[in-house]
């Protein structure tokens, strides 16, 4: 099969140096490695393609909000298994189910269904849709439980119960891509950081991701670049945010409001760009980009960031690259 022969794919460029590549019209996926295409632990005949897992949440009792239902997503992949993040019970702690992949990469790509009875789930096998995986609330009856394992009896099923202490960090939870419904997981159980737009939400929140989601919904792009200074971010969270804007910088339904603010977006996701070098310490690329030129907007925040970053450095020779490379970013600032 010749990949390039069909252009209805969705591509996903990892962290990690990997480019997952998804076959629309099939719903498979490819991952590819610096050394080629990937053939994934237990693939038969040592396939490289893979079906996306369709995973289905069972049961009235679940928020999955940040997911649209039935459309392609990507989650976070940690020692193989897939994240997926969702809540339960009225608690408001994010916590995930892990599924094996049998991929190293860091993210891959699923597709997520809710509904609330098994009659509902029923719409699925109507319409001839397979599903690997079934997550049911505990209040799923015992008849229903034998009913699911006779009709689906190669399904993967989980029985979750609301006192399960599965917490885990948002951050990690949360999918990689901006597929959501325009309510986002409310990890705030006081609604705090959504009510207060008028304020600075960034004092109410300990989740930048979180934050930046609001922020870029409410197109105030100064509170985004705040972020960098207000936490000290990691390259997940750099990552998180970077994909959110690709989503808007790529403006898929046309919408007026991305459109008018596309080049403010663009050097939005430049600064970040460069703010995984900066954490990073990748001196060879950074210097590369500083080679290139950088726009004075782009300069001037990178200056700012690099000044942060010298006060926290861990070494006299950290210090003295982030003073070399503030020294670089001023010249393009004037």
């Amino acid at each position: 099969m010749n990949l390039e022969d069909d252009h209805q794919y969705e591509e996903r460029k990892t962290p990690e140096g990997y480019l997952v590549k998804v076959r629309l019209s099939k719903m498979t996926y490819v991952v590819f490695t610096p050394k080629g295409p990937e053939v994934p632990k237990g693939a038969k005949n040592n396939s490289i393609i893979v079906n996306v897992p369709r995973v289905v949440f069972l049961g009235d009792d679940f928020n999955l909000s940040h997911f649209r239902m039935g459309d392609l997503s990507f989650v976070n992949v940690k020692n193989g298994k897939l994240l997926i993040p969702y809540q339960h019970g009225g608690a408001k702690e994010i916590k995930t189910i892990n599924l094996n992949s049998g991929s190293e990469s860091d993210i891959l790509p699923v597709i997520i269904y809710h509904f609330n009875t098994l009659k509902e789930l029923g719409t699925l096998s109507e319409k001839k849709i397979d599903f690997q995986h079934i997550v049911a609330d505990e209040g799923l009856q015992k008849n229903d439980m034998v009913s699911l394992k006779i009709r689906y009896p190669s399904v993967n099923i989980f029985l979750l119960k609301k006192k399960m202490t599965t917490a885990v960090d948002p951050q990690i939870a949360l999918p990689s891509d901006e597929k959501g419904t325009a309510k986002p997981i409310d990890t705030d159980s006081s609604g705090i950081a959504l009510r207060a737009t008028n304020s600075n939400l960034n004092v109410h929140s300990e989740n930048p991701v979180f934050l930046s989601r609001i922020h870029l919904r409410n197109m105030e792009l100064d509170k985004v670049k705040q972020l960098l200074f207000d936490f000290n971010l990691n390259l997940e969270d750099v990552m998180f945010i970077r994909t959110f804007l690709d989503v808007m910088i790529k403006n898929k339904d046309d919408k007026e409001e991305l459109r008018l603010n596309k080049e403010k977006l663009v050097t939005l996701d430049e600064i970040f760009r460069l703010s995984e070098l900066i954490i990073k310490n990748d001196e060879v690329h950074f210097e590369a980009e500083i080679d290139k030129g950088l726009t004075k907007d782009v300069a001037y925040m990178v200056y700012a960031l690099l000044e942060k970053y010298q006060e926290n450095a861990e070494s006299i020779e950290q210090e003295i690259m982030y003073w070399d490379w503030k020294y670089q970013a001023k010249r393009l600032m004037q």
